[in-house]
């Protein structure tokens, strides 16, 4: 391991943390550009799908979401959540009963889950619905059990 540091010019040593994955880094650019993963998905049924698994003991933190319907359909919503399979959290309810829509949204402090809480879309009808969801990787260390991330959000 280097004992060595960078500092300026005043001898004031640079801006260096614990990102969101537990290593120590040079703060350079946000977590959300420097550890972005995205992910994308067509639903086209009445379901619960998985976008998103959680690694064991993480948390994932939203970065930018895009949802597309390409037509109507009646009573139908699109549901985005958090779920545990104990816990779960909607973020919205659309309704995609009036027109196709799109919908998109960069989430400027992110919006960071739970220890193993998955990110889920579900669907109350047969639709033709697209996404895509940039996110970040949160860390054991960095991650809150639902109690807590409840209590603090």
């Amino acid at each position: 391991m280097l004992k060595y540091y960078l500092a300026d010019s005043d001898g004031i040593p640079l801006n260096v943390q614990t990102g969101v994955d537990g290593s120590r880094c040079l703060i350079t650019d946000g977590a959300r550009v420097l550890d972005a993963h995205w992910q994308s998905e067509e639903i086209t049924t009445a379901t619960t799908t998985t976008i998103i698994e959680t690694r064991p003991n993480e948390s994932i933190l939203l970065t930018d979401l895009i949802i597309t319907l390409s037509k109507k359909i009646a009573s139908a919503t699109i549901i985005p959540c958090f779920d545990d399979l104990t816990n779960t959290v909607n973020l919205f309810t659309f309704d995609a009963s009036t027109s196709p829509f799109q919908f998109s949204h960069a989430f400027q402090g992110g919006l960071r889950g739970w220890k193993d809480g998955d990110f889920k879309v579900v669907t109350s009808h047969n639709t033709t619905v697209s996404l895509l969801v940039g996110y970040v990787h949160v860390a054991p260390q960095q991650t809150k059990p639902y109690g807590v991330w409840n209590a603090d959000r």
